[in-house]
Formats: structure tokens, sequence, C-alpha cells
């Protein structure tokens, strides 16, 4: 898990890096990389609740808090899975 982490961690130590204090990923628009953005921040809060992304990477945290205002976010939120069924 600690080798999980440290690719994680350099990720999104990256992803901050890039992302700065603009509004937006990359130029002056909405654009994929927002989406990437969004889904990555979102992804890890639904896989790893725990993982304390807002504190350590809050422009992170400001940048997918704009994508997940959009309507075609809103729509699509991942939710946990339960697993309920046996596996064999």
């Amino acid at each position: 898990m600690a080798r999980q982490r440290r690719k994680i961690d350099g990720g999104m130590r990256e992803m901050a890096r890039l992302v700065g204090d603009r509004t937006f990923a990359v130029g002056r628009e909405f654009s994929l990389d927002d989406i990437a953005v969004g889904t990555v921040t979102g992804y890890l809060a639904v896989r790893w609740p725990e993982y304390d992304r807002q504190s350590q990477y809050p422009n992170l945290a400001a940048s997918s808090e704009r994508v997940e205002q959009r309507p075609s976010f809103k729509g699509s939120v991942p939710v946990p899975q339960k697993i309920s069924d046996k596996v064999m």
C-alpha cells in the first residue's frame, strides 16, 4: 500500500503544480484537462475517502469543486459500491 500511496502522492503533487492558482487547469477555458483533474479527485474521494486531498492540495480541491458544479458532473457523481454478493 505504501508504494501505491507514493504513486498517488506524486501524481497529485504534479497536478497541483501544473494547475497552480489558475481558474482552469490549462488555458482560459474549461477543457479536457479540467475534466481529468475533476475525475481523479472525485475518484479518490469515493475510493479513498480518508486520503486528505483537500488540505494537502487546496488548489485541486477548489478546481474539483468548480468542476463538480457543472451539470454534466452533477449527473455522474460516483458513489461507493457495496459488494454484497458472495465471491466464489
